[in-house]
């Protein structure tokens, strides 16, 4: 099945005896590396237990949570703030942005969750840190920075415990709805930009200054990619704060 979904991303032949290119490494990993520590921490809930093992003071880079639920019938949406962000705990952008708790906002969250926390993500990539994770649903404190937006997504590659290059997705929210464009520029750690792109086009006409909490970051980005021989970071970053995101072991699959 990997073999077939690399030939079609790709238009490339898959080769698993001597992977040389990052995307053939990630399917080799997929395949070979069966660490059981990575379920724990591909689950958005259970993940926040190994940041507090890795991290002095850890709450304060930990999104403020809300609740945890196995299903949508759980969440008693009187008790929820009019803004928060619900993310299905086993998964990649199964999320939903609630800016205005109104009875149609409901009634779409609870049309989406009753789908997706029947999926079986596993299957759409193989990807076997996903394998066997239990859905449940996570509702966390919606961050919005000081122009109404939700913050620049930083990803932090690491291999062997250290970063080797930088990432941030940049896209505007309007009302709650995406950007249809997006753009990522990437960064060495001394934030010198490299001329490259993953997936998006970098955007060089956009000087991205040079995080004041960078180091930091750079810090506890190592210590949480320790344990793993690659490993995605991520991190939220605005208003000289950052907030830890995901870790990811299969970038884009």
């Amino acid at each position: 099945y990997i073999r077939r979904q690399y030939k079609r991303k790709t238009g490339k032949r898959l080769d698993l005896d001597n992977p040389k290119l990052y995307n053939e490494k990630i399917q080799w990993l997929k395949l070979n590396y069966r660490e059981p520590l990575l379920n724990k921490c591909v689950d958005k809930y259970e993940v926040r237990e190994y940041v507090r093992s890795k991290v002095d003071d850890a709450e304060r880079i930990l999104i403020p949570l809300i609740g945890v639920y196995d299903s949508v019938e759980e969440i008693d949406f009187k008790q929820l703030p009019n803004s928060f962000i619900l993310k299905l705990t086993n998964g990649s952008s199964f999320n939903y942005i609630c800016f205005n708790k109104s009875p149609r906002e409901i009634r779409k969250i609870k049309s989406r969750f009753k789908r997706w926390i029947n999926l079986n993500y596993y299957t759409l990539g193989r990807e076997w840190a996903y394998k066997n994770v239990k859905n449940r649903i996570l509702c966390e404190e919606l961050l919005i920075t000081s122009t109404g937006n939700p913050p620049d997504d930083y990803k932090f590659f690491c291999f062997d415990g250290e970063v080797k290059m930088i990432t941030v997705d940049l896209e505007s929210v309007i009302n709650g709805v995406k950007s249809p464009y997006r753009y990522r520029n990437l960064y060495d750690k001394d934030w010198n930009m490299i001329e490259g792109f993953i997936g998006y086009p970098n955007k060089t006409d956009h000087k991205i200054p040079k995080p004041e909490k960078l180091k930091e970051m750079i810090d506890i980005a190592e210590k949480l990619s320790a344990d793993f021989p690659a490993v995605r970071v991520d991190f939220y970053y605005f208003d000289s704060k950052f907030y830890f995101g995901e870790l990811t072991f299969y970038h884009a699959s």
